[in-house]
C-alpha cells in the first residue's frame, strides 16, 4: 500500500507527455492523461491556443505563435501556420491534424478545413451569448475541454484559475480603491473603453473591484470614445499597452496635450499595464490581466 501511494504521488507530479510534449503545471493534483487520448490539434484562434496551453497541451500547429502574450508561452513549439488574416492552408494539409479548432470568423474556410480534419468552431464572444463575462470564460473553457475529449483538464484549469483569483483578491484592499476605467489608447484623441461585457469585467468582479464604465459596448465589451467623454468620470485610469503600438503609451501621453487635461491624469491617478495578455482573450488572459493589475495597484505611485 505504501509503495502504491508513492507511485501514485509521483504520477501526479510528473510531466504529462502529449503530442507534442506539454507540461501541466498546476497547484492542485493533476489527472494522469494518456497521450493517445488527445488528438493532434491545429488551433486557428488565439483564445483556443492560450486555453490549450494552460491545460498543458501544445497544439500541433497554430497561427501567430510569436505574438508577445505571456499566455501564449509554449506556442512557438508548434508549427507556425502564419497569420490570422491569411493562415497557410497548404502547410495545414501537410501537418494533417486530427482536429482543427477555430472561431466563427473562419466560417468561410470550414468547407476547406473540413477536407483536412474534423472542424469545431468555438468562441467566448458572440452576440448570441447572454451570459456575463466570467460565465462566458467558464463555458468556453469547458467547450475546449469537451472538443478535445478531456473535460477533466478543463475542470482542473478552472479550479486552478479560481484559486489564483482568490489569492489575488486577498491582496486587494477593494474598499480603498476607486472604480477603475480600463482603456487602450487608439490615437491622441480616442480610446477603447472596456465595459461590463468585456473580458476584464469578469476579472474585476472576481477581485471585488468596480468598473467605472457601465456600458456594454459591442459583444467584445468595447466602446470607442473621444477624450472629452472621459473628462467627468471619477475613477482611476488603467491604461493597457498595445503589443502592436510603435511607441509605449507613456510616450504618447508625453506628446499629447489633450490627455494631460483629464482630471485623472492631472492628479496622477493612473497606472499602465504591460501588453502581456490578449485584450480579447479567454480565461488565461483574464487571469494575467488580474495579476498585472494587482501588481500595479500594490506598486507605490511615482511622485
Amino acid at each position: 500500500m505504501l509503495c502504491f501511494s508513492i507511485v501514485r504521488m509521483l504520477l501526479f507530479r510528473c510531466m504529462v507527455t502529449m503530442i507534442p510534449i506539454a507540461c501541466l503545471v498546476l497547484s492542485t493534483p493533476s489527472l494522469a492523461i494518456n497521450a493517445s487520448d488527445i488528438p493532434s490539434i491545429a488551433s486557428l484562434d488565439y483564445r483556443v491556443t492560450e486555453t490549450l496551453l494552460s491545460m498543458g497541451i501544445v497544439p500541433r500547429a497554430v497561427i501567430d505563435p510569436n505574438t508577445p502574450y505571456s499566455t501564449l508561452e509554449g506556442a512557438p513549439q508548434a508549427i507556425n501556420l502564419g497569420t490570422i488574416i491569411q493562415p497557410n492552408l497548404e502547410l495545414l494539409d501537410q501537418v494533417s491534424p486530427e482536429l482543427v479548432l477555430t472561431s466563427p470568423e473562419f466560417i468561410h474556410m470550414v468547407p476547406r478545413l473540413s477536407g483536412v480534419a474534423t472542424v469545431k468552431k468555438l468562441t467566448p464572444y458572440s452576440s448570441e451569448i447572454e451570459a456575463n463575462s466570467w460565465q462566458r470564460m467558464m463555458l468556453f473553457t469547458r467547450e475546449v475541454g469537451d472538443a478535445i475529449g478531456s473535460k477533466d483538464l478543463a475542470e482542473i484549469m478552472i479550479q486552478k484559475t479560481e484559486s489564483d483569483f482568490q489569492t489575488l483578491r486577498s491582496r486587494v484592499a477593494s474598499e480603498q480603491i476607486s472604480p477603475l476605467l480600463v482603456v487602450r489608447l487608439m490615437d491622441h484623441k480616442h480610446a477603447r473603453v472596456f465595459g461590463n461585457n468585456s473580458l476584464f469585467q469578469g476579472s474585476l468582479d472576481q477581485l471585488g473591484l468596480l468598473n467605472a464604465w457601465e456600458d456594454s459596448g459591442n459583444y467584445f465589451g468595447v466602446t470607442m470614445v473621444s477624450i472629452d467623454s472621459l473628462a467627468d468620470i471619477n475613477a482611476r485610469l488603467v491604461i493597457l499597452e498595445s503589443p502592436y503600438a510603435t511607441s509605449p503609451s507613456r510616450e504618447q501621453f508625453a506628446v499629447s496635450g489633450m490627455w494631460q487635461h483629464l482630471p485623472m491624469i492631472k492628479r496622477g491617478d493612473f497606472i499602465f499595464l504591460p501588453s502581456t495578455f490578449n485584450h480579447f482573450g479567454s480565461l488565461p488572459s483574464a487571469l494575467r490581466f488580474a495579476e498585472a493589475l494587482v501588481e500595479a495597484l500594490e506598486t507605490p505611485s511615482e511622485p
